[in-house]
């Protein structure tokens, strides 16, 4: 992903910490045959006041409870393993820990932690804390821009939300449906058409691999360099680069995130060939307002690569970074002496004049 989310958005997890503890008073409590303390008592001292209305979530623990109680203790424990183990979201994320998924656990236990968790998942709404999570990511970014396409724009806090995203599947993971650390905003299409409910801790074949962790990611550089002009698909404007997307560091976590949110694919088809011959218009416009007018190949490379830098100065923002790539793929092939590319782009910048003068 293009940059990470600051870990004081995850301050806020209370309600997922009362949830696992008392789930472990549970499980205490049957392995050494105590009666449990009834409602609200059973709600650690801290946060009873915020809780003991909350009836639906004592008839959704007393579900649990009476689900627990029909297993062995060695299911039990299979249990309560898989609560913390789940939640162990950056060791899983680096493939330090694996855990066993809600499908691997006891049938019985199935649909009480599903709907135990997908209430406290209700709950961050209507306690404010999904949205002061949202508030703190909003505040913090670079740009109000999705980290995972870099495309998308976030609306402002006050506006409807955006969607929060399971990173791993609740479907797969209840248990860490409601923790904070689990909970990624995230662009409707990267969300609803690209990541769905896809295991973000395996691949389609069951093997493991690892993925960026939202909270603990310091981006990657992206480049275009290798990308080889006229060699594309001839499109109504013209004919296209062959792109050749590249990112650093390629790591295995950037395999993992261009398979499960087709980032080249997307990058490719939506925006480079789409906007290639408006983002060389766009070089003719910033050329005039820079009051720039190149007269040899060398005033050209100049200007690509001004334009280049002001563009990386833009950040993420209106897709800057990958304009300030394809001008440096411009750049680099100019000075390798590309004519047809030099003429493209002088046609462009300075209409009817077909050639540049050569710098002496």
């Amino acid at each position: 992903m293009l940059f990470g989310y600051p870990v004081s958005a995850t301050e806020e997890n209370w309600l997922h910490e009362c949830l696992r503890e008392i789930l472990c008073s549970i499980h205490t409590s049957l392995k050494a045959a105590v009666t449990l303390p009834a409602w609200p008592e059973i709600i650690p001292a801290r946060y009873r006041k915020r809780l003991e209305k909350r009836r639906g979530l004592e008839d959704r623990l007393n579900n649990y409870k009476t689900a627990l109680e029909k297993l062995t203790i060695a299911e039990q424990n299979r249990i309560i393993q898989a609560l913390h183990d789940q939640n162990q979201i950056d060791l899983l994320l680096s493939c330090q820990l694996n855990c066993e998924a809600i499908g691997d656990l006891p049938e019985d236990i199935h649909e009480p932690v599903k709907k135990l968790f997908e209430f406290g998942f209700e709950l961050l709404t209507k306690l404010e804390i999904r949205d002061k999570h949202y508030k703190v990511i909003y505040d913090a970014a670079p740009s109000h821009t999705c980290p995972f396409c870099g495309c998308e724009y976030f609306d402002a806090p006050e506006a409807p939300r955006e969607a929060l995203d399971h990173y791993l599947a609740e479907s797969k993971y209840p248990f860490a449906a409601s923790n904070l650390c689990n909970l990624i905003p995230m662009g409707n299409k990267c969300n609803s058409r690209y990541k769905l409910a896809k295991d973000i801790l395996l691949r389609n074949d069951g093997t493991r691999r690892k993925s960026f962790n939202p909270y603990n990611c310091t981006g990657i550089r992206l480049s275009l360099e290798n990308s080889q002009p006229f060699a594309g698909r001839l499109a109504p404007t013209g004919q296209l680069p062959r792109w050749q997307i590249e990112f650093s560091p390629n790591t295995e976590e950037v395999i993992t995130w261009d398979e499960v949110f087709h980032i080249r694919e997307r990058y490719e088809r939506d925006v480079l060939n789409a906007e290639f011959i408006s983002w060389l218009r766009y070089f003719q416009s910033w050329c005039k307002s820079a009051k720039i007018a190149p007269n040899s190949d060398q005033e050209l490379m100049d200007a690509l690569n001004r334009c280049a830098t002001h563009c990386e100065e833009m950040g993420i923002s209106d897709r800057a970074f990958l304009k300030a790539a394809v001008f440096r793929m411009l750049h680099t092939h100019c000075q390798q002496g590309d004519q047809r590319l030099i003429l493209l782009i002088t046609n462009i910048v300075n209409p009817g004049q077909t050639n540049l003068r050569q710098a002496p």
